[in-house]
């Protein structure tokens, strides 16, 4: 039998912040692993940023280990690609398990997942937990642009997030995209810092990745939008 860790069993079963967030980040970078052959049900967290991988264990109560995954190469259709170093947070647990499939996260979750109901209160937890496991932000410097991208492999997914965020924010959709083999939405500069400002109002107890949280804020610096209606003119 295996090492038993700690975990707490019911933080799925009600909702918070932290909750919506942690919410948000598995279903950009997690996945559900029913291990028949171990009679185990496991939770799986990967991502590059070890930072926010261990404030979601000590958000869960988790006594589980972080464990890095090194980098390798891997072939694919006759290209060769270098993964990056990963960090890989497991959870078994039975009761975490059948309250994520509940929620909508199911094993096979890249191609089916939508968007659980929310209660209005916590969505901007769940957009910003979302951001930070498969979003990205950036600035294209020469026009002066901020970019907020969501990435995922269903197209309902994005569909039905767009129109959450458009709810929360009383702007227009977003169109969805296909690049690259997947889906994105995508929001520039005015909507963007909308939303940035949205998903981060009242962050300071709350759990975010401080790397992609800078940019936003170095944007905002760089070009003092303390008042930011002269960016839209």
């Amino acid at each position: 039998m295996g090492i038993k860790y700690t975990i707490n069993e019911d933080f799925f079963k009600s909702w918070s912040a932290t909750m919506a967030y942690v919410l948000g980040f598995i279903v950009a970078d997690g996945s559900l692993e029913d291990a028949h052959y171990l009679r185990g049900k496991y939770l799986r967290i990967c991502t590059c940023d070890k930072e926010i991988l261990e404030k979601i264990r000590e958000a869960m109560a988790s006594e589980h280990n972080v464990v890095k995954i090194k980098a390798k190469e891997f072939l694919s259709r006759g290209i060769v690609y270098t993964a990056k170093e990963k960090y890989l947070l497991r959870i078994g647990s039975h009761e975490i398990y059948n309250d994520l499939v509940r929620l909508g996260v199911g094993p096979r979750k890249s191609k089916f997942i939508v968007v659980p109901a929310i209660r209005s209160e916590f969505v901007p937890h769940f957009i910003r937990g979302y951001l930070d496991g498969d979003g990205c932000i950036y600035l294209e410097k020469p026009k002066r642009r901020l970019r907020v991208i969501f990435t995922c492999g269903s197209e309902i997914f994005l569909k039905e997030l767009s129109a959450l965020i458009s709810l929360a924010l009383d702007t227009e959709t977003s169109r969805v995209f296909y690049n690259n083999r997947a889906f994105q939405i995508r929001y520039s500069t005015k909507n963007a810092v909308t939303l940035l400002n949205y998903i981060y109002a009242n962050i300071e107890d709350g759990l975010y990745l401080r790397r992609k949280h800078k940019i936003f804020i170095d944007f905002l610096k760089a070009y003092n939008l303390g008042d930011q209606s002269g960016l839209w003119n």
